[in-house]
């Protein structure tokens, strides 16, 4: 199966100017033309898109993805290379999601003390709500920026 420059650009929700963009950087090397001049993308050209893809989604500068691109491109004498720097980048990847989560977790709580104090009138009267009145797993947040902010009381 063959696509149109627009029909990938659509598939992946890109402009077709990044792909044009990619097959000079070299990322995507090799695309076929028609007759009339056309790029005529195939699925492997596809599969490289996936990858590129997702190293851009985990970090990685397009300067980097053209260097593990080339690693690809010049065979299984570079396996191992290519296999170390997936191993490193979903290292950086999964401590990045780790501090993700952390955010996640603290935005649910401060979204929940704005709502509360929305529904209340003020921040003070959240403010002395009673623990038991917050949800569970916000509880956890709470004794986390007090013990930070407030070491000297104890909880």
């Amino acid at each position: 199966m063959s696509y149109t420059i627009g029909e990938l650009a659509k598939k992946f929700n890109i402009a077709p100017s990044a792909l044009r963009y990619y097959e000079k950087e070299g990322l995507i090397p090799g695309v076929k033309r028609k007759a009339s001049g056309a790029r005529e993308f195939e699925a492997k050209d596809c599969e490289v898109l996936l990858l590129i893809d997702c190293l851009k989604q985990s970090g990685m500068s397009i300067k980097e993805i053209s260097h593990f691109i080339e690693l690809l491109h010049a065979g299984e004498r570079t396996l191992e290379d290519r296999a170390d720097i997936l191993s490193d980048l979903e290292v950086k990847f999964k401590e990045e999601l780790k501090r993700q989560k952390q955010t996640l977790k603290r935005l649910q709580y401060e979204n929940w003390v704005y709502r509360q104090a929305v529904r209340l009138g003020s921040i003070e009267a959240v403010e002395e709500l009673p623990s038991a009145s917050m949800p569970k797993k916000l509880r956890k947040i709470k004794k986390k920026i007090d013990r930070i902010c407030r070491p000297e009381e104890t909880f």
